[in-house]
């Protein structure tokens, strides 16, 4: 009863406060960039050579100057030059498949599991930063982030697919020399403040729903919860190049090591990948308190938790990445190379 009277009160006041073709082209552009490391993970890359892009027949740019920033988590000029109000909210979608068809296709269905995914690591830091500082006890903690890693989709009406941006490329793989054509797709879309507080109260009503009765929350601290999840949604966190290599290949690390394993192994696994990431994150002010934590780590949520105190963005990313998520993250390594390759 307690968890349906909250669920009841997050959607209350969040509605209250309102809180082309794929044949071959002569254009032999090579935005390849020869080698990416950062820390223990080195990755080394392919060679990538851009062919075709949206209203490239009728002089669209390859590379629009919105693009590069949006990549990174700058939604300023995107919505200055579409005119967007600075209080909608923006969310970018990445996927790669053989042809513009089939990458319009897979991103559609993608969409709701990418924001699933952005609220889990949204709920994630907050529920850490609560119980470190005692508002909330680690049982429940742990219990949040248990619910949230079952949450595989997330209620997108509402969510307004503003543009849509491909490329089509031939990559070279680096270790075989093997050529692949394939269509990365870009969409953004634009979500009004209040659909978007609709979309979180959605999806916090489902995990607090799900979590043990003897464990809940008071009111004060979901709405706290709420608040957190709309500022970081308007608020995203902008990335240096270097910033971004560096989660994308902690990302792709992530899902390299649980992609080709069974599903009752895969979450031993990401939580050996995630301690490993963590540790290779850690700076001379957080190598103490790290090794410390590494020490107590006995589940993925324990993990979890200690990529949200690392306070690194890169590894927090990292820290909810499934199998499921290979694809966007192969096509993110290949936008960067196309964006930002020498």
């Amino acid at each position: 009863m307690k968890k349906k009277l909250i669920g009841s009160i997050i959607f209350a006041t969040l509605f209250i406060t309102g809180c082309g073709t794929t044949n071959a082209i002569k254009s032999d552009t090579n935005v390849t960039k020869e080698s990416r490391a950062e820390s223990g993970y080195e990755v080394k890359a392919n060679k990538t050579y851009l062919r075709d892009w949206t209203a490239r027949s009728v002089g669209g740019e390859s590379r629009p100057a919105w693009l590069a920033p949006l990549f990174l988590g700058d939604y300023s000029q995107y919505k200055a030059q579409f005119g967007i109000s600075d209080d909608d909210v923006i969310k970018v979608s990445y996927i790669s498949a053989s042809d513009v068809r089939s990458a319009q296709m897979r991103a559609d269905m993608q969409y709701a599991r990418q924001i699933a995914k952005e609220l889990q690591q949204s709920v994630n830091n907050y529920a850490t930063e609560q119980s470190r500082s005692g508002a909330i006890d680690s049982a429940t903690k742990s219990a949040i982030m248990e619910v949230t890693q079952a949450q595989s989709s997330a209620e997108i009406t509402g969510h307004e697919k503003r543009t849509e941006f491909y490329q089509i490329i031939d990559e070279e793989d680096a270790l075989t020399g093997k050529v692949s054509r394939k269509c990365i797709m870009y969409q953004v879309y634009v979500i009004p403040q209040t659909t978007w507080a609709r979309t979180t109260a959605t999806y916090l009503k489902k995990v607090l729903g799900e979590m043990p009765e003897e464990l809940s929350m008071d009111e004060k601290a979901v709405m706290d919860m709420v608040n957190q999840m709309m500022y970081d949604a308007r608020h995203p966190t902008v990335m240096s190049q270097q910033e971004k290599e560096q989660e994308l290949a902690y990302s792709a690390a992530m899902a390299q090591a649980q992609v080709e394993l069974e599903p009752e192994k895969q979450k031993a696994a990401a939580q050996q990948e995630l301690v490993k990431i963590v540790q290779d994150s850690r700076t001379e002010r957080t190598k103490i308190i790290t090794d410390a934590q590494t020490k107590q780590v006995q589940s993925l949520a324990d993990a979890q938790t200690m990529a949200s105190l690392s306070g690194n963005p890169a590894v927090q990313s990292a820290s909810t990445v499934t199998p499921a998520d290979a694809n966007s993250i192969d096509a993110q390594n290949i936008a960067y190379n196309i964006l930002f390759g020498n």
